[in-house]
């Protein structure tokens, strides 16, 4: 299971609670606490977890990560680039 921005030690609990106190998307929330910064792996994480409310996602594909930043509206990242690795 995926909980957390590993890169900077945020779980999705801690991220989920800033983006409703603050109304914020992943692109401010990104700026804000720096999650989905390094290595991006956690960016399609953090955008399911946004739109669902879950804060315990399992292992995605890559496709299901690029699917689910396309939904978050980061269309511009082309598969492959969404920062997961197998």
């Amino acid at each position: 299971m995926v909980d957390r921005c590993i890169c900077h030690e945020i779980t999705f609990r801690e991220l989920r609670e800033v983006a409703m106190r603050d109304g914020i998307g992943l692109e401010e929330l990104s700026r804000r606490t720096g999650c989905g910064t390094s290595c991006t792996m956690c960016r399609p994480y953090i955008a399911v977890m946004l739109a669902t409310g879950r804060v315990e996602l399992p292992v995605m594909s890559e496709e299901e990560c690029a699917r689910a930043l396309k939904q978050a509206g980061n269309a511009e990242e082309a598969p492959g680039e969404t920062g997961h690795r197998q």
